[in-house]
């Protein structure tokens, strides 16, 4: 039989054990999630088979023209950047997935300067004006448009286009600088 002196003791250690209980059942659930995340993200990585060839315009097709706003108001069209090879990236500044791409995005971008980046963003004027100037980017930042969101047939963000003389010649998701990579690479074959 207990003591009353000891009742104390044994309620902090009971206690005790079902905190750290607690904290072990956390700790699990943050990395099976973070499996989880994983596991859906490599799903919609760049693929050259696969779910990714279904998603989007067809490789091979013509790119819809445009012409939307960047973050100064001035018009912007995909015609603009005739001769060139353009990254067309889809994006949202509320897509977590999009913030991760964010600096290997400007990374590429200076890396690949025979490559025109643009940015379809999904946001605010101002959301998209502080994003550009946060992330430091040297390429347009467009504004979001339902109509060509649903010319491109956008399946979700970040997802790019990898256009060439008005044709798609690459798509896919991609969320770092080595996925950005492979898009360009893969679309010179």
């Amino acid at each position: 039989m207990r003591t009353e002196s000891q009742w104390p003791t044994v309620l902090l250690l009971m206690l005790t054990g079902i905190v750290l209980l607690l904290m072990v059942a956390i700790i699990g659930l943050f990395v099976r999630m973070n499996q989880l995340q994983r596991a859906v993200w490599e799903a919609f990585t760049v693929s050259r088979t696969g779910a990714v060839e279904e998603m989007g315009l067809a490789v091979g097709a013509e790119a819809p023209d445009f012409g939307l706003s960047d973050t100064d108001g001035a018009e912007v069209t995909l015609g603009d950047f005739a001769g060139r090879k353009v990254l067309l990236v889809f994006s949202s500044i509320s897509c977590p997935a999009c913030s991760e791409l964010y600096p290997h995005l400007e990374a590429f971008s200076e890396v690949r300067e025979e490559v025109q980046v643009v940015m379809i963003s999904r946001g605010s004027a101002e959301g998209n004006r502080q994003l550009l100037e946060e992330q430091g980017f040297d390429f347009p930042v467009l504004a979001w448009d339902d109509g060509v969101i649903q010319a491109y047939q956008v399946p979700g963000t970040p997802f790019c286009y990898v256009i060439e003389e008005g044709v798609v010649v690459n798509k896919g998701f991609a969320n770092t600088q080595e996925q950005l990579e492979a898009l360009i690479e893969n679309s010179a074959e």
